[in-house]
Order: C-alpha cells, then structure tokens, then sequence
C-alpha cells in the first residue's frame, strides 16, 4: 500500500515539473497525469480487495470460533451424560449389594429367632 502511495507522489512530482516545460512537456504531463489516474483506479482497487479479504478472514475466523464452541459443547454433553450413566450404575450396585445385606441380615434375625425359640 505503501508503494501504492509513493507512487502517486511521484506522478504527481513528474506532473508538476513537466508542466512547467515545452510542448513536449505539456504532452508528458498530460501523460504522467493519465498515470496518475490509472495508479489511483489501482490503489482504490487494491483497497477493496484488501478489504474484501479482510472481510473474508473475519467470516471464517467467526466460523472456526463458532465450530468450536459447538464441538466443546458436543464433548461436554457427552462427558455428562458418560457421568450420569456411571453415577447410575454406581447407584444400582450400592442399592444391590444394600438389598443382599438386609436379605443377610433378615435370614441372621430369623435364625436367631428360631434358634432362640427351640431353646426355650
């Protein structure tokens, strides 16, 4: 862009000194100052497509982000779910081997009962 700009500046430098001269000059200035013209059309087209792949870089850059985000969410949902299938299984175990405690403890209770009534 900086190029761009310099180049400009000495267009318009030729310009103002061939302007200054013969006939000659005055041809070379109507030619820098064509020069001139076709260098800003260029510049301003520079500009643009600077712009438009600013713009281009942006949208992606917004989408990468928004990709993402969607694959952690994604990940995190499925982590959760992963803990509460275990929770649950963990559940289930504690409450069986509950179950076959009380079971233990029931049978221990009605042989001592038994026990305790054949003796009498």
């Amino acid at each position: 862009m900086k190029a761009i700009f310099k180049s400009l500046f000495v267009a318009a430098a030729v310009t103002f000194a061939a302007t200054s001269c013969t006939q000659e000059g005055k041809e070379n200035a109507e030619a820098a100052g064509e020069h001139t013209e076709a260098a800003a059309e260029n510049a301003g087209d520079a500009a643009a497509a600077e712009a438009s792949n600013a713009a281009n870089a942006t949208e992606a850059a917004a989408e990468n982000a928004g990709d993402a985000i969607e694959n952690a969410a994604d990940k995190a949902a499925d982590k959760t779910e992963a803990a509460a299938d275990k929770a649950a299984a963990e559940t289930k175990e504690a409450a069986n081997k509950t179950e076959a405690a009380a079971d233990r403890a029931s049978a221990d209770a009605k042989a001592e009962i038994n026990a305790a009534t054949k003796n009498d």
